[in-house]
């Protein structure tokens, strides 16, 4: 499975100088994953269904009643921002409208995060858990089709061109600005804005990211943990139609190049908008647009379903429990059944949802790698080399 084509492929190195003791490049590999949880993980498979932060505002007649409101209003907003998370923007009008009651029955549990009250008013910031399972039959009773495996960060590099000026670091880059304001619920790819510091700069240049040079993006991805990097390239130009401005946005990534009938995109400006919210219309829809590339990749049919015969090499019982921590953290996985279990190695039937192309790409967004050799299957921590057996 390591020809695998992915949209967000993970850069992952082997170390150098071929084989090593499994026990240092484990904890190498670990100490890695911790650095990634400290950075901006993907969310871990029990988070995909919570949906944090919704924020509202209700005034009414007592401070019961307001708080009552405000509750019924954002575990509706947070129900429709799990629908969005999951599926295709094309396929969310597929789920009608709902009651308060029926989509009450989806919410596992939702915690206040913050709160303020006076006598009329209700302030706060509220998370929901929804129901898993529920969740997912409700999507099939629409026949909405939906993905669930969260791709690891992503960074993101907005080049601006206008004229003859092409600028990603320097300023003024309202484009850049742009994806600096923007805020949005946590979607199943997390994105992130490198910093534009001395090291990013002399990293890579607007020039390098606008043609995809594949060793300046990967050197970004690395510095910022991330497990890609993405040019979203704009080019600001005057419509023909209508003599206002139009932008055109590119999405650009050499390792794994993006059609290029899902790549480009033109956003023609509209009567009485300004250019800041022309660039911010812009990068909302960019970004729905990543998710839905990633969401592609990864969708979930109802009748596929199989298991997987997998062998863990292990040095001792401390590695397995950190893959079986791993593991426990894909949503696709339905079930981890051990079949054998010695000093060498763990022999495991992961039952899972999907096609084998897909368990790969949700192993490698916890940084485990699914390769074959020799007919067996093994799973290990991405950079690890199976130890010779003894």
């Amino acid at each position: 499975m390591h020809q695998r084509q992915s949209l967000f492929r993970p850069n992952s190195v082997p170390p150098a100088g071929g084989r090593a003791p499994i026990f240092g490049l484990l904890a190498k590999a670990l100490l890695v994953a911790g650095l990634l949880a400290l950075g901006k993980p993907a969310m871990a498979a029990d988070n995909v269904f919570e949906v944090k932060n919704i924020a509202v505002d209700v005034t009414a007649k007592t401070a019961a009643q307001a708080r009552q409101l405000a509750l019924a209003e954002a575990e509706r907003r947070a129900f429709y921002g799990m629908v969005a998370r999951l599926t295709l923007a094309e396929d969310q009008e597929r789920i009608p409208e709902i009651s308060g009651d029926e989509i009450s029955a989806y919410v596992r549990d939702f915690s206040v995060a913050s709160e303020k009250a006076s006598s009329v008013r209700y302030i706060a910031k509220l998370n929901y858990t929804f129901k898993d399972e529920e969740f997912r039959r409700l999507l099939r009773a629409y026949e909405v089709p939906f993905a669930e495996t969260p791709s690891k960060p992503v960074a993101i590099l907005p080049v601006l061109e206008f004229g003859a000026t092409r600028v990603l670091w320097d300023t003024p880059n309202g484009w850049r600005d742009a994806w600096e304001r923007r805020s949005a619920p946590a979607g199943l790819v997390p994105l992130l804005l490198p910093l534009g510091d001395l090291t990013d700069v002399t990293t890579i240049g607007a020039d390098q990211a606008t043609f995809g040079d594949a060793q300046a993006l990967a050197a970004i991805a690395n510095r910022y943990l991330a497990g890609d990097a993405m040019t979203v390239y704009a080019r600001l130009g005057l419509d023909q139609q209508t003599s206002g401005q139009i932008l055109t946005v590119i999405l650009i990534r050499p390792a794994a190049p993006i059609p290029s009938a899902l790549a480009a995109q033109q956003f023609p400006q509209r009567p009485e908008e300004s250019l800041g919210d022309l660039y911010a219309r812009a990068a909302n829809a960019t970004a729905r647009r990543i998710e839905d590339l990633w969401k592609r990749a990864n969708l979930i049919e109802r009748s596929s379903a199989g298991v997987l015969a997998v062998t863990v090499p292990i040095g001792g019982l401390a590695d397995w429990l950190a893959v079986q921590r791993q593991l426990a953290q894909i949503g696709v996985i339905k079930r981890t059944e051990i079949v054998l279990m010695s000093r060498q190695e763990v022999r495991v039937n992961l039952h899972y949802v999907g096609h084998p192309d897909q368990l790969g790409t949700a192993l490698e967004q916890v940084d485990l790698s699914l390769n074959q050799e020799g007919g067996e299957w093994l799973v290990m921590p991405i950079g690890v080399v199976k130890p010779p057996r003894t």
